[in-house]
């Protein structure tokens, strides 16, 4: 696909759609933990596939992640980074068990963690899809943990495998108060974020 650079105007109207995803995650994670959410104004980055790593933290943290795949009218993908802090409290907060590093995680910790992550991302494209009268459908939710560089090589390599730029938006969902929470990620190449404006249009 050829190369298409998007405006600061439509990056601007994409980050507003995204605002709309995150707020739908925000509430359903509130209601899947009896806690207040809180969200920030999206940070947007459009690069090729090595600046948009760079922007999304140091390659070498270990972080708790988990992602899926979204196709249908629209191709890129969802991930939610916690950082190892976080992703220790809200296991506590999901399984009422406390353990004091990530290398303790077992099977049934890392599970709610997924499940935390199905929930919130899919009401994203849930959100998504009935505002922009879309069909998405998303893959079952992987989990990891692992150095940031390497969760999102795999991520954004393919998403980018048929055009030279990406476009993604950063969301900070946290527990209000407290330093708890973590980055949500929406990634799509910019054949998909012209669809997006296309329809976006017509609405207004």
């Amino acid at each position: 696909m050829a190369k298409k650079h998007l405006t600061q105007e439509e990056v601007d109207q994409l980050k507003e759609i995204t605002n709309i995803g995150a707020g739908n995650a925000a509430t359903a994670l509130s209601h899947m933990l009896g806690k207040k959410i809180g969200m920030t104004v999206p940070d947007s980055f459009v690069g090729g596939i090595t600046d948009v790593q760079r922007m999304l933290g140091k390659t070498e943290d270990t972080v708790v992640a988990t992602f899926l795949k979204v196709h249908g009218d629209l191709e890129g993908a969802m991930v939610m980074i916690l950082p190892p802090k976080s992703a220790i409290d809200f296991v506590d907060i999901l399984t009422k068990e406390k353990i004091k590093d990530i290398k303790e995680l077992q099977q049934k910790d890392l599970s709610a963690i997924q499940e935390m992550g199905n929930i919130l991302l899919g009401a994203s494209i849930t959100a998504l899809n009935k505002f922009l009268d879309m069909t998405m459908i998303h893959s079952i939710p992987d989990v990891a943990v692992d150095m940031l560089g390497a969760v999102m090589d795999e991520i954004l390599v393919e998403i980018g495998s048929d055009t030279e730029e990406i476009l993604a938006f950063r969301i900070n969902l946290h527990l209000e108060g407290k330093k708890v929470g973590g980055d949500l990620y929406y990634l799509f190449d910019p054949n998909s974020s012209s669809k997006i404006l296309k329809m976006t249009s017509k609405k207004v």
